[in-house]
Order: C-alpha cells, then structure tokens, then sequence
C-alpha cells in the first residue's frame, strides 16, 4: 500500500545519545506532512512525547506493509500488536517506568483479571500499542 510506504519515509532513524547510551530513535523527517504530525500528536494522548511511541507508531506502519489492504491489516491486527509486545520482564518494567501514565494500562489489566504481574504487564503494553494502532489506522484510512 503506496500510502502507508509513503507515511514511513516521513520518519528518519537516528542515533542519539541519552544518559552516556548510544540509542536509536525514531523521529520526523523534514517532509513529514501536518495529518502524520496530527497522528502521532494523537497516539501520544495526554503523555508528553516518547520515544517509544514514536518507536511503536514507525513499527506498525512497517508490519502494515505485509498486507495488501485495509481489511487484512484489521483481520491482523492482534497478531501484529502482540508481535510488538515485549517478552522480557526488564524490558516490561523499563516501559512500565518510562512514563506515570503507563500506570493507568497496568491498572486497567489487573481490573481485567491478569493472573499474574508478567501478564498484567504485558497485557497493559499490549493496550497501549493498541491504542498507538489505532490512530495509525485511522491515517491511512
């Protein structure tokens, strides 16, 4: 899909360093159009901006390359979310930390009965990704 293709070269990748760390992050390019900064403004909800969103919204625009249309995205879409889900605790607990607003995803997976704090966290990033998706969803409709 022309669109979406067109909505990744909107993004650079670049290497900065933060903390004495060498990192990658995902940012706009020079030609990002204002709908993409609107987008990804919106996934970003009332937390500030994040590298790790930008970092999710880039990546779910890639895998939506895989498919030849909207619906397939949409028959994919938890497949895709939950390819994106990070299976190591450490990383669970880096996400969970790098923002007070990911508290309320953790909240809402032990109110939807988690059995244990590994799924809860996974669970609370797996609806974050989620919502990310769907305001990239919503772009390229």
């Amino acid at each position: 899909m022309n669109k979406i293709e067109n909505y990744l070269k909107m993004f650079e990748i670049k290497e900065v360093e933060r903390n004495g760390e060498k990192k990658t992050i995902v940012v706009f390019a020079d030609n990002a159009s204002e709908d993409l900064k609107n987008s990804v403004r919106k996934a970003h909800g009332e937390q500030m901006p994040t590298d790790w969103i930008f970092d999710k919204y880039h990546s779910i625009l890639d895998a939506m390359t895989q498919y030849n249309d909207i619906e397939s995205i949409e028959d994919n879409r938890c497949d895709i979310i939950d390819g994106m889900v990070d299976i190591y605790t450490s990383e669970l607990t880096e996400w969970l930390n790098s923002s007070n607003y990911n508290v309320y995803y953790l909240s809402n997976a032990i109110e939807d009965g988690a059995s244990d704090s590994f799924q809860a966290l996974a669970q609370a990033q797996y609806k974050a990704i989620d919502e990310i998706f769907d305001e990239v969803l919503n772009l390229i409709k």
